[in-house]
This record gives C-alpha cells, sequence and structure tokens, in this order.
C-alpha cells in the first residue's frame, strides 16, 4: 500500500500530465502548420493577381495609342 501511494500514484499523475503537454504541443504545432500554409497560400495568390494584372495592363498598352501609355510601357512589361 504504501509503495502504491508513494510511487505509482505520483507516477500516473507525471505520465498524466505528460500526454496533456504532448496533446497541446501537437495541436500548437498543427496550428502554426496550417498558419504558415494559409499565409504561403495568401501570398501566391496575391502575387498570381499580380501578374494576371501587369500581364493585363501590358496588353492593353499594347493597344492603346496613348503616349503615357507607351512611354511607360516597358516599365508593365518589366514586372510582368
Amino acid at each position: 500500500m504504501l509503495v502504491n501511494f508513494l510511487i505509482k500514484a505520483p507516477n500516473e499523475t507525471v505520465n498524466t500530465l505528460n500526454k496533456q503537454m504532448d496533446l497541446q504541443d501537437e495541436l500548437k504545432r498543427q496550428h502554426h502548420a496550417a498558419l504558415k500554409y494559409r499565409f504561403r497560400r495568401f501570398a501566391a495568390t496575391k502575387v498570381g493577381l499580380t501578374s494576371a494584372f501587369l500581364a493585363g495592363v501590358t496588353v492593353q498598352a499594347g493597344k492603346n495609342e496613348s503616349g503615357f501609355v507607351r512611354k511607360y510601357g516597358w516599365l508593365v512589361k518589366l514586372f510582368a
């Protein structure tokens, strides 16, 4: 009985706490991984939208007869 009280009961408590801490660490890791994935996806989407916009501006610059657009069209093509 004394062995059970002094050794086994505290050891069970420690094991339970270790499992809870491991679970919290795994949940934090999954949360951070999900956030990193969302940020990468958001950045890729923004880059894709920006690239498509610049491509559209470049096409319009080639069609437009305006001197201003023709003057700075090379800059838009540089970014596209």
